[in-house]
C-alpha cells in the first residue's frame, strides 16, 4: 500500500512520502534519510521468510539526493510465487 500524491517530491512519482513525523498531508514513520521506503504495507503470507518487515528495512541508509540514487540503493520487495 502506498499513498497517492497530486504534489510529489522531485523524483518521486506520484508517491505520498513519509516523514519521521505524520503530519496533514504525510505519513509518519520515516527515518532520517532519502532512500527509505514510501510503502506502508503489502499483502505477504505470514511466516513466509523474508518478512515484510526485513525486506522494507534492509538497505544502506543515504542522504544523497535522490537524483544520485539508484534503483539497487532502495528496500527490494521480492517477488511473491504461486506454489
Amino acid at each position: 500500500m502506498l499513498g497517492q500524491e497530486g504534489y510529489p517530491s522531485t523524483g518521486v512519482w506520484r508517491v505520498r512520502d513519509v516523514s519521521a513525523s505524520s503530519e496533514q498531508w504525510r505519513f509518519g514513520g520515516a527515518p532520517g534519510d532519502t532512500n527509505h521506503t514510501r510503502i506502508i504495507d503489502l499483502a505477504w503470507p505470514e511466516g513466509e521468510s523474508p518478512t515484510q518487515e526485513e525486506m522494507l528495512s534492509t538497505y544502506t541508509s543515504s542522504s544523497a539526493a535522490l537524483g544520485q540514487l539508484s534503483a539497487d540503493d532502495f528496500p527490494q520487495l521480492q517477488m511473491l510465487v504461486a506454489q
